[in-house]
């Protein structure tokens, strides 16, 4: 712990350092020359520190992470996101149906993401007594090649 204390330390001290001579040197022509001294200064002292350290700091080993952790990420990742995207699209045909006066027992929309990122909706199931009209407003919003699906069967 103590290391720590003096490597913040040393580090604030030479940061107050560069600030002060950095006013100082303000609107002179040695200002970039002296800007280029104290960053050097900066840099020296921190890489000190590292070095300094990391003999005495335990540093996480990284060699065994495993890659297949991340692709179970990914994939999870990316089906919670088509499923949430199918929940949305669902909702606004949810609204847009009401709005047009059809009752809606059910809708569920089925998507696909690609790698690419680009949304295709698979098919459209829904549960309502008027299947025919709903199913025109779905293509209307969708896209005429939407496959809308009765849910009741």
């Amino acid at each position: 712990m103590e290391e720590i204390t003096s490597a913040v330390r040393a580090v604030c001290i030479t940061a107050a350092g560069i600030c002060i001579i950095s006013h100082i040197t303000e609107g002179t022509r040695l200002r970039s020359q002296a800007e280029f001294v104290y960053k050097l200064v900066f840099v020296a002292v921190v890489a000190g520190l590292i070095f300094n350290v990391k003999g005495k700091i335990n540093f996480p080993d990284l060699s065994g992470f495993d890659r297949d952790e991340i692709s179970f990420s990914t994939e999870s990742y990316d089906n919670a996101v088509a499923e949430q995207t199918g929940k949305n699209i669902s909702d606004i045909l949810l609204s847009q149906l009401s709005a047009a006066g059809i009752k809606v027992d059910n809708i569920r929309t089925e998507v696909n993401i690609s790698h690419d990122g680009s949304i295709s909706i698979n098919r459209v199931i829904i549960s309502t007594a008027e299947l025919e009209k709903a199913a025109e407003i779905i293509r209307s919003s969708l896209g005429q090649e939407t496959e809308v699906v009765n849910g009741d069967s």
